[in-house]
């Protein structure tokens, strides 16, 4: 019998999130090294705001996440 695998969760280890209209916003930063410096990227993705992603910034020990991009008004999760 062939297991499911279950997927790892997103909200884990990231460095900045927020939430849209529709969407859970996710961004990480990664420096990786390069011959004489460090190259700094910057990867965004967009979630859709449904139950089991909710459940999933939940579990992520995540209490309080800023509503908007650039916006100072925050939301309990």
């Amino acid at each position: 019998m062939k297991r499911k695998s279950i997927r790892p969760n997103p909200f884990v280890g990231a460095n900045d999130i927020y939430v849209t209209k529709n969407k859970i916003v996710v961004t990480t930063v990664k420096k990786t090294p390069t011959k004489r410096s460090y190259t700094k990227t910057t990867k965004t993705k967009y979630y859709e705001q449904n139950k089991s992603n909710l459940k999933l910034l939940k579990a992520a020990k995540v209490k309080t996440v800023r509503v908007g991009r650039k916006s100072n008004n925050y939301r309990q999760v």
